[in-house]
Order: C-alpha cells, then structure tokens, then sequence
C-alpha cells in the first residue's frame, strides 16, 4: 500500500520537473507572472507531497521515507528564501540579466530545481526498490 503513496509522489515530481518548470521557467516576458504561477503550484505540491510522504513514513520503511522527507524539506527551505528574497527585491525584471541580484535569484532558482530532481531520482529509486 505505501508503494502507492511513493508512486504518487514520484509522479507529481516528474510532472513537476519535466512539463511545468521548462514551460514556466522558459518564458522570454513576464517573468514575475510565471514565477508567481510556478510558486503557487510548488507550495501547493509542497502540501499534498508532505502528505504522501508522512503516510509512506508511517506505512514504509522508515529511514527511506525520513530521506525523503528530509530532501522535500530542503526544498520547502530554499523555496522560503527565494519568495523573500523575491518580496525583497520587487519586479526581477527591474534588473539586469547580470546583475549580482538577478544572479543570485537565478542560481538559488536552479538550486531548487535541482534539488527537486535529486529528490525525483531519490523516489524513483526507492519505488524500484519497493517494487522489488
């Protein structure tokens, strides 16, 4: 049965990671509105992905779905930090490509998606090993 939890959330990451990032992330105008949709759907994958993993958790092995938990939680931190750097900052498109602000966001951004794909791997490797 926990299988089927981890299922859901290695699927969501995939979703994520491969069809709402690029199309969002990738937009050459208005920047601030697709960030803004982005980090809406990322805090709302953030509840349900907690869920799915605090009842693999329970149900699971448990120091895979602490892992797990560990690797979201990381991401919820660097979230936070992107969304008040971003209230620090105002409109992203004020600034430069290159400016050292501008910079930052985009490198701590990549850090998140990254991280992301880490934990899709992570999952992927702990449903191949469930389904074992």
């Amino acid at each position: 049965m926990e299988v089927v939890f981890l299922s859901f959330y290695a699927g969501s990451l995939f979703l994520i990671l491969s069809s709402v990032a690029p199309v969002l992330l990738r937009t050459g105008r208005n920047k601030d509105l697709a960030g803004s949709f982005y980090g809406r759907i990322l805090w709302r994958f953030y509840k349900i992905a907690f869920f799915l993993l605090l009842v693999y958790l329970i149900l699971g092995e448990k120091w895979l779905g602490l892992l797990l938990l560990l690797g979201l939680g990381l991401n919820v931190a660097i979230s936070m930090w992107l969304r008040n750097y971003k209230k620090k900052l105002g409109s992203i498109e004020n600034y430069e490509f290159n400016s050292p602000e501008r910079t930052l966001f985009r490198r701590v951004s990549y850090l998140s998606t990254s991280v992301l794909a880490i934990n899709l791997i992570l999952s992927t490797l702990v449903l191949l090993k469930e389904a074992t």
